[in-house]
């Protein structure tokens, strides 16, 4: 049974890296691929990305719905 993604395209969701807050747009959400991987986000980063890379494929850990 494959791990579904708790969040869907379009859901804004937040992370926290040193203390500096990083917003992003969900594009896709895609289901584990194999046993014991996570789901990946594909995410597109408002304002300053966490790396280079204004979109980028991250899993769900420490990611929170923002509200």
């Amino acid at each position: 049974m494959a791990i579904e993604c708790k969040y869907e395209p379009g859901q804004l969701v937040e992370i926290r890296i040193d203390g500096v807050r990083y917003v992003g747009l969900v594009l896709s959400a895609s289901r584990a691929t194999h046993r014991g991987k996570p789901p990946m986000l594909k995410v597109e980063w408002v304002g300053d990305p966490p790396r280079d890379y204004p979109v980028e494929y991250v899993t769900e850990q420490g990611l929170k719905l923002v509200k």
